[in-house]
């Protein structure tokens, strides 16, 4: 893990937020984490029946894997099949996206949420 990339994961969730909005609006795809049998990783959350953590590359999903009990490899999605795929079918059963998460804070995001950031960026 590089230096840059710890500096970036160490920041704040709003700047966190803003570093991933400005990946995925260049790079077009988002990361998550899966197990071995395909499960994703999905976080609990009082308000949200689970919580789908999103970074901006592999390699800070990956930094994240490492810490886990269970062995997780870290996927790329394009953007939008994770807005209109993932993020749909989530909301469906009252999930959300947890953004760049790194164990400390984050930002939970909707999909209108996750939406309207990528058309006020775009």
């Amino acid at each position: 893990m590089n230096l840059m990339n710890r500096f970036i994961i160490s920041r704040p969730a709003e700047k966190r937020l803003a570093y991933f909005y400005g990946m995925v609006t260049v790079e077009e795809q988002v990361c998550l984490l899966r197990n071995r049998v395909g499960d994703l990783l999905l976080f609990e959350d009082e308000k949200h029946t689970f919580l789908l953590p999103v970074w901006p590359s592999r390699s800070f999903a990956e930094m994240v894997a490492e810490k886990l009990i269970i062995p997780y490899e870290a996927f790329n999605v394009t953007l939008n099949a994770f807005v209109d795929d993932f993020l749909a079918d989530i909301e469906k059963v009252g999930g959300a996206a947890t953004i760049f998460p790194n164990g400390y804070d984050t930002i939970i995001q909707t999909r209108e949420e996750v939406k309207e950031m990528l058309y006020n960026i775009g």
